[in-house]
């Protein structure tokens, strides 16, 4: 977290849908919601896809678990 800018995108994404990595990615919902963040309707799925793409080290660690 603390290698982005504080009103980055990445570090807003992080910071907001952080509860989505802590899930198993087979839980996650399929309704979508639409994400102040990156200003459109997602699905959870989507975001954790979206949101891998900043941290090459975060998507490493996400796959693993």
């Amino acid at each position: 977290m603390n290698q982005f800018d504080k009103k980055s995108l990445p570090y807003r994404a992080l910071k907001n849908h952080w509860r989505l990595f802590q899930k198993d990615s087979r839980k996650l919902s399929l309704n979508s919601f639409y994400s102040k963040t990156f200003r459109q309707t997602l699905a959870p799925h989507e975001v954790v896809a979206k949101t891998l793409v900043f941290s090459k080290e975060l998507t490493d660690y996400y796959t693993l678990y």
